[in-house]
């Protein structure tokens, strides 16, 4: 009987089991790389989900304040109408327009204006901002007038009426 001779593993297996586990290495590489790209971007997305509800904490925080400011503005408007015919002649005035002289009677809701102007066309627009504003608003009288500097010319009385709803 001839000896028989015993290999734990075949030299082919040997050779396969090398190959396999080098073509192995580059495989677990590019894993581990794509698994801690993975972790970075997370990490990064982590990050500007924290500023992203920072940031929309702040915007309702100005939101709420600024209803609360808006709140309080108009609040203000129904509360004192002594100040009505100011604030409406406030957002009707512009810088082409000077006021003179204003008497109001609060009791009849009637402002008497004394305005200088640069020219009779602004004198009739900031007419016509009034009484987009107030309702009714006449032009009582308008004049050249010298006694002002150089961009002064027309001197105008205006008349307005204006409606309280407190």
């Amino acid at each position: 009987m001839k000896p028989q001779t015993f290999t734990a593993l075949p030299p082919l297996a040997v050779k396969t089991c090398f190959v396999l586990l080098l073509l192995a290495i580059p495989l677990l590489m590019a894993l581990q790389q794509t698994l801690s790209e993975q972790q970075r971007l997370q990490q990064k997305i982590n990050v500007d989900m924290r500023q992203l509800q920072a940031h929309r904490q702040a915007a309702e925080k100005i939101r709420t304040s600024q209803k609360a400011f808006a709140r309080n503005q108009s609040g203000s408007v129904k509360t004192t109408p002594d100040l009505l015919a100011f604030q409406l002649l406030g957002k009707a005035r512009r810088d082409d327009v000077a006021l003179i002289s204003l008497e109001v009677d609060n009791s009849q809701h009637r402002v008497r204006i004394e305005v200088v102007t640069d020219s009779v066309n602004t004198l009739l627009d900031f007419t016509a901002r009034l009484q987009q504003l107030a309702g009714k608003v006449e032009l009582e009288s308008h004049s050249n007038d010298k006694l002002f500097d150089a961009p002064w010319k027309v001197r105008g009385t205006l008349s307005m009426e204006f409606n309280y709803e407190g």
